[in-house]
């Protein structure tokens, strides 16, 4: 398959388009975050939906995971987002996109566990090894055209880091080549990211042809001692059992007669984060026995005892809530505790899916995951800042 991959001079030329795109957006004079990394997510995505509007790629179905990756692209645009989002954007664009062109490409490919790992078929997979493929052929015979493109591509990308090694190096030679280049408007870091993206843009490409008819593995199922991991679950519940105990008791009338005083606003405060973290490892812990072993399915003890600490978790959960909002009524809402609450929202959800599945044995409840957590992370861009948080706060009052 990967000796029979042909590329087109049109598609070729298309890249280096999109890539001088890249760089002259990364010039203009506008806020970092539109030329860095919406304008380059947008060229890269239009770039491949040109490529690929051919019928015999096109898996029509493909097209409704745009809707996701289009609302995170203009939510910046629609309501201005904080850093922490911007920078959680620039990891989430890449999966999606990535799911969304293999889903576009390939028949074979699906929104299961056994494709979750896939977003690094694409990226950053033999970024220079793929270079290999602008030898086109055309008529038996060598095209001069791609090996002239490939020496250009690969001499300016080692002639300019010789370059500015040397001029870092000199400073008169340093003073010599900026004489030269004095009239000219000249960017040595524009030059290097548009080499930069066409290696990318063309890389990905070629990743795809490799995948597109490729089917994946299924994961291998562990099968753990059971006993070993009884105990486990076990001990984890019963340190449950006692903190539910200590906490009915801190909420009523102290039937554990323990010497502490303490008030709502301390109680909000303490220890919140660490709850959250617990359920985080509950979580983790859960979905390695429910989708890398065959524990659950082969034990029933060991399924009830997962279902008990899906329990505790629920409880930890709504623990989370109370204190969450004591402490919003005392010290006011930010876009970081409205996070949390959506946060704590979703975990309920991923965990009744969680219980339906260990439940009922259902299968390919991977594309639900999938939908829950785009579907909140969207509302946390477009709720979790602070115009949004002004507004409610008006409303309430």
């Amino acid at each position: 398959m990967q000796d029979n991959i042909k590329i087109s001079h049109k598609r070729i030329i298309t890249f280096l388009i999109a890539s001088l795109l890249i760089a002259i957006s990364h010039n203009l004079k506008i806020d970092w975050y539109l030329k860095d990394v919406i304008i380059p997510f947008t060229i890269l995505l239009i770039t491949y939906i040109y490529i690929f509007a051919d019928k015999n790629y096109i898996n029509k179905k493909a097209y409704y995971l745009l809707i996701p990756i289009i609302l995170i692209l203009i939510s910046d645009m629609i309501i201005k987002i904080d850093w922490t989002n911007k920078l959680l954007n620039v990891l989430v664009l890449p999966f999606l996109i990535t799911v969304f062109l293999m889903k576009l490409t390939n028949p074979n490919y699906s929104i299961t566990k056994d494709y979750a790992l896939w977003i690094f078929k694409l990226f950053p997979k033999d970024l220079f090894s793929n270079l290999k493929y602008l030898k086109l052929k055309r008529s038996n015979e060598k095209s001069n055209t791609s090996n002239i493109l490939l020496g250009v591509l690969v001499g300016l990308g080692i002639g300019i880091v010789i370059l500015c090694l040397l001029m870092s190096a000199d400073d008169y030679f340093e003073y010599f080549i900026n004489n030269i280049t004095s009239g000219i408007d000249f960017d040595v870091s524009s030059i290097i990211l548009f080499v930069g993206s066409f290696i990318v843009l063309f890389s990905i490409f070629v990743n795809i042809l490799v995948n597109r008819k490729k089917e994946v593995k299924p994961l291998e199922m562990k099968n753990l001692d059971t006993m070993m991991v009884t105990i486990i679950l076990s001990i984890i519940n019963v340190v449950f059992v006692l903190f539910l105990i200590s906490e009915l008791s801190r909420l009523t009338i102290n039937f554990l007669q323990l010497p502490v005083e303490y008030t709502y606003s301390s109680y909000a405060r303490e220890g919140f984060f660490q709850l959250l973290f617990v359920t985080m490892i509950n979580f983790t812990i859960i979905i390695y026995l429910l989708y890398k072993t065959q524990n659950i399915a082969k034990s029933n003890r060991v399924k009830y005892l997962v279902l008990l600490l899906i329990f505790f978790s629920i409880i930890l959960i709504f623990n989370s809530y109370y204190r969450m909002f004591l402490y919003i009524g005392n010290y006011g809402l930010t876009p970081l505790r409205l996070q949390v609450i959506l946060f704590l929202a979703m975990e309920l959800i991923v965990f009744y899916l969680i219980t339906k599945k260990i439940i009922r044995v259902l299968q390919n409840d991977s594309f639900k995951y999938f939908i829950v957590l785009n579907t909140f992370y969207i509302i946390n861009l477009y709720l979790c800042n602070n115009n949004v948080i002004d507004f409610i706060m008006k409303m309430l009052k």
